[in-house]
Formats: structure tokens, C-alpha cells, sequence
């Protein structure tokens, strides 16, 4: 690995983790077995929750154009599948990829663990054959009370990221800027980073958000084993995206 995602991440563990969102999909081929309540369940009681099952429909449309354009309903349904809360958490079963996530992230070991029972259960009774894609994606809300401009943000954001000069040549009438990057870690990885402020008018207080969105994707055999290894393998990145992205000043804030 060469570039700017070099070396070892510290993997510090911090008491309060500016996560506002992380989430972990996995995307196979087409298995109709996902639709079944049945099976559902017991994907759910791999879990071990113990919660309601919601239908999930994803309505199809059809487009007729004549004289007119017309755009409708299909009658039947493009995909069925299921949802399930858990508090903070919510895991999504539909036919060509299922997902956990959460909003209160509760650290790597533990969302890890809920993740391999979710792709172990998957792999158990519905059974796919084929795994296309693993994504993996963390929306960090950075806060620091010192921040009262956007320039403030250089004390607590990466130098290799942070945007000084724009910041200071548009002067305090900027109320948000964001800027995407996309980034190869590995021949298989790809790893996109969205991050800049935005301003809460409610509070007049200034978020920053550092977005990192990581995936491996190409066609192989479907193994919970090896999906639990890319995932770990994701979450390095993105660990690294986050500690190049924010500085040590910030990451003591949060401990």
C-alpha cells in the first residue's frame, strides 16, 4: 500500500466515538429463499433478537410513452424482503443483499460480532452461492467546542485534507463545503472519502463530516469466513482514513 493510507493504524479506542452511522452491506446473487418469513426468522434468531419482522417491499414502475409519458406502479412487487430493529440497530434481508447497521456504534469488536452472526446465519438459511460486493461504511460527526469558524477546523482535521486556503479566501460567509476523494488501498479495495462542514442552522454550530465508504466487489464464492476477513480488512482502511483524516488533538477529545 503507497500513498496517503500508509502505515499502521493505532486502532485507539475512544469513549466517545463520533460515529453517527456505520453500516456493512454484503450484495450476492438474486436468492429468492430471502423473501420467506421463515427464513427470516431465522436469520433473526441467529441474532438473537427477539423483535418484529417488518416487510420490506421495493415496488417496481413501468413507463408507457405514447403521445404521453406515463410513469406507474407495477402490480407486483420488483423485490420483497425483511427489516428488523433492534434499538440503535437495524438489519435489512432482501434478495440480492442483506446489511446491519446501527447509530450508536458501540466499537469494532462488538459490531464485528454481530455482523459475523448476521453472515453466518445468511450463509446457514438462505444459503447464497455468489458474493459480489462487501461494503463497509462509517459517517463520522466531528464537534469541538473551540470551533466557532470554519478555519478553527485546522487544529482537529488532517493538514493533507483540510481545505485552508478555500476556507480562508471565501471568508465567513462559507456555511458548508464538502469534497469527495476516491481512493484504490488495495487492487481490490476501493475507499471514497467524503468530508468537509456543514452548519447547523438550529445551533449555529459547525459539524464535520468525514465519510468513509469502503468496498471490495468482483464475483466469488459466498463464505462467511472470507467476508468476516474482508470486513476486517475494511475496516483498517477506513481506520486509516480516519486517523489521517482528524488529528491527535481531536482524537484526545474524544477519549
Amino acid at each position: 500500500m503507497t500513498g496517503w493510507l500508509t502505515g499502521t493504524p493505532h486502532d485507539r479506542p475512544l469513549k466517545r466515538p463520533p460515529v453517527g452511522l456505520v453500516v456493512c452491506q454484503v450484495r450476492h446473487e438474486t436468492e429468492y429463499a430471502a423473501s420467506s418469513i421463515e427464513r427470516a426468522v431465522s436469520v433473526r434468531d441467529a441474532l438473537g433478537w427477539q423483535v418484529p419482522l417488518n416487510e420490506h417491499v421495493v415496488q417496481g414502475i413501468s413507463v408507457q410513452v405514447d403521445q404521453h409519458v406515463s410513469v406507474r406502479p407495477n402490480a407486483d412487487p420488483l423485490a420483497r424482503g425483511w427489516r428488523m430493529q433492534n434499538g440503535a440497530w437495524l438489519v435489512t434481508l432482501q434478495n440480492d443483499h442483506f446489511a446491519i447497521e446501527t447509530t450508536e456504534y458501540p466499537g469494532w469488536e462488538e459490531f464485528s460480532a454481530a455482523l459475523g452472526r448476521l453472515v453466518k446465519g445468511v450463509q446457514k438459511v438462505i444459503s447464497p452461492r455468489v458474493e459480489n460486493r462487501v461494503g463497509l461504511r462509517f459517517v463520522n460527526q466531528l464537534s469541538h467546542p473551540d470551533v466557532r469558524s470554519p478555519l478553527d477546523w485546522r487544529h482537529f482535521i488532517g493538514e493533507e485534507i483540510f481545505q485552508e486556503k478555500l476556507y480562508s479566501s471565501v471568508g465567513p460567509s462559507i456555511s458548508a463545503a464538502m469534497q469527495v476523494m476516491e481512493i484504490q488501498p488495495s487492487p481490490e479495495q476501493s475507499l471514497v472519502v467524503r468530508h468537509g462542514f456543514q452548519k447547523d442552522e438550529s445551533t449555529g454550530r459547525l459539524t464535520y463530516i468525514l465519510d468513509n465508504d469502503c468496498s471490495r466487489q468482483g464475483a466469488r464464492p459466498f463464505e462467511s469466513a472470507s467476508i468476516m476477513k474482508t470486513a476486517e480488512d475494511l475496516h483498517i482502511s477506513a481506520l486509516r482514513a480516519f486517523e489521517k483524516g482528524t488529528t491527535e488533538a481531536l482524537r484526545d477529545f474524544y477519549s
